[in-house]
């Protein structure tokens, strides 16, 4: 009888011991397994950044390129334009064609400087995030195309270096855009500061447009559209908000956290 309780005893011990085991070794696999997966989403993560820092970082060396190219280059040749039609102006004064020749010559001379200092990003980090966007504007309302305004509501602005580049090209796809495709007449541009961080945001009376139709069409998925902006927010940690209505315009909001000035290189003074 003693035998037999004894059988029994061992035989529950080694059945705790074995559920134990399973029980521990699944356990301890599922959270392997949890890790990995965390791992891979981190690796995937890193890796899309990755790219889309490359990305970044050609376009960016794509329009130095041509900056210095319209300034050195063509900006040169208009430059040996505008003399000749003035030694043509002062061998025969008075002639009408020469001196509107020389006025649009003048005006293509400032709008080329213009974009060349937009297009080189070396130029928007050495007057400011909030200066670039000032400029911006003002380029684009010299056209005739959109009356705009920006109103700085951030009075403690202040983001690094890097990201003042990714901020304002977003802003500038989002006004491009604005100008391609929204048919508006007006573009209001401000900049909230709250506990959070910062908004910028840029709204238009234009034509609007279905926002679930748009983010289902090739627009959206292209680089070119509004993934693009979203994957260069994503980039710099920020978030995009698009509202936007058949008719009723479209504002866009880019949210930077407060946060990104110690996250990222402190390398832009308080402008």
């Amino acid at each position: 009888m003693k035998e037999i309780e004894i059988f029994v005893l061992i035989g529950t011990l080694v059945f705790f011991l074995l559920s134990t085991f399973i029980i521990s070794f699944a356990f301890l696999f599922q959270k392997r397994q949890q890790a990995h997966k965390l791992e891979k989403a981190s690796l995937e993560a890193s890796f899309n950044e990755e790219i889309l820092t490359a990305k970044n970082e050609v376009q960016e060396n794509t329009m130095k390129h041509i900056a210095r190219e319209l300034h050195d280059n063509v900006g040169q040749l208009l430059s040996l334009v505008k003399i000749q039609l003035n030694t043509i102006d002062d061998e025969n004064p008075g002639i009408k064609r020469v001196s509107d020749s020389k006025e649009y010559l003048n005006k293509a001379l400032t709008d080329l400087r213009g974009l060349s200092k937009t297009l080189n990003s070396d130029n928007i980090l050495r007057a400011g995030l909030l200066k670039g966007i000032d400029f911006e504007l003002k380029r684009i309302e010299k056209t005739g195309f959109l009356r705009t305004s920006f109103q700085n509501k951030a009075k403690g602005f202040h983001i690094p270096a890097k990201i003042e580049v990714v901020v304002f090209r977003i802003f500038q796809e989002i006004v491009q855009n604005v100008l391609k495709h929204a048919k508006a007449k007006n573009l209001q541009v401000s900049l909230h500061e709250n506990v959070e961080g910062y908004t910028l945001e840029v709204t238009d009376d234009g034509q609007g447009f279905n926002l679930q139709e748009k983010t289902k069409g090739s627009a959206f998925e292209s680089g070119s559209g509004l993934a693009n902006l979203r994957s260069r927010a994503k980039l710099i940690d920020g978030e995009l908000e698009i509202n936007s209505g058949i008719g009723q315009g479209t504002t866009i909001r880019l949210i930077l956290p407060k946060a990104i000035a110690t996250s990222h290189d402190h390398s832009s003074p308080n402008r």
